[in-house]
């Protein structure tokens, strides 16, 4: 039995629905609004990428794109995603050993301005802590 998602025009709801066989229900309506007239979505789904695929999407430059390797953080989000991708060859502990070496690159005890790592999540660090 599928479970279809279904988008009301009136409201703009959305909601699932577990349907028996392929046909939509004849008691279908919107839970919010109580709309007939509601269409089914295109639910979004995973594909499995073989080895040699994956290798060929780390290689494309687009993954690349907003890279500041003058920025840590900039780095640790790539680290991250790369370990993303990489999946169970990266290990478990991937994503605790990129922020391990962020919290060292940056000092345990904050920057230069006496923030914690904590604290300058996000922002834009001007000078270069030699990352790379």
């Amino acid at each position: 039995m599928p479970i279809y998602e279904y988008l009301c025009p009136a409201c703009n709801g959305q909601f699932q629905k577990l349907v028996r066989g392929f046909s939509d229900p004849s008691d279908l309506a919107c839970p919010r609004c109580g709309n007939v007239k509601v269409r089914r979505a295109v639910s979004r789904f995973a594909t499995l990428k073989s080895e040699d695929a994956r290798i060929e999407a780390l290689a494309d430059p687009a993954t690349m794109a907003g890279l500041d390797e003058n920025d840590p953080r900039s780095i640790a989000r790539w680290a991250k995603k790369l370990g993303k991708e990489l999946g169970e060859d990266a290990g478990e502990d991937w994503d605790a050993m990129v922020e391990q070496m962020l919290e060292e690159e940056l000092g345990e005890e904050g920057d230069e301005d006496g923030e914690s790592p904590a604290a300058t999540k996000g922002k834009q660090r001007p000078d270069d802590l030699g990352w790379g």
